[in-house]
């Protein structure tokens, strides 16, 4: 059974928003945005304004929804520098290491390695799933794990500030 939008906002609204100060209803843009990213186009492009939590739609809960109900094993994400998206794996870690009731409700027994850029965490069964950290200019090409290669590929904030303004760098990238 594919990933629906309405599993990832059931999860967003039973276990993901806890930590949040003053946490907000789901918006329908989050809605909109899981359903795209749920059907069966290969590619997504969302744009919006800072301030829409694009990144707490996608980034965290779409990513993390993946892979606790065991539609993707090997994810990338991937932003204008590795430290951009080391931070998006931080708080993903800190969710697969700090909610309890998350951990227990889909079995996540251990994390099997946990670097700043690199995680990987093992189900009650012995399934596993692995979050990469990558920046954009950094070599994404055969990358591997386990004879396979990322099933998903999830960027934020591809682009710096100077990269957008420079047509080169642009064209380059």
């Amino acid at each position: 059974m594919a990933l629906t939008a309405a599993q990832i906002h059931g999860l967003s609204e039973s276990h993901l928003k806890k930590p949040y100060d003053d946490a907000k209803p789901t918006p329908d843009f989050h809605k909109e945005m899981w359903g795209m990213c749920c059907s069966e186009m290969n590619q997504v492009a969302v744009s919006a304004p800072r301030g829409h939590a694009k990144s707490t739609a996608i980034t965290h809960a779409y990513v993390l929804a993946n892979v606790l109900f065991r539609e993707k094993k090997h994810v990338i994400i991937v932003s204008a520098t590795e430290a951009q998206s080391v931070n998006f794996l931080g708080d993903i870690k800190n969710e697969l290491i700090e909610n309890e009731d998350l951990r227990e409700l889909f079995d996540v027994r251990k994390i099997v390695k946990d670097s700043e850029t690199d995680v990987r965490v093992q189900f009650g069964d012995g399934e596993q799933f692995r979050i990469v950290a990558k920046g954009s200019e950094q070599k994404l090409r055969g990358l591997k794990w386990r004879n396979t290669r990322p099933d998903l590929i999830v960027g934020d904030d591809l682009e710096d500030d100077e990269q957008v303004l420079n047509k080169e760098r642009r064209d380059k990238f």
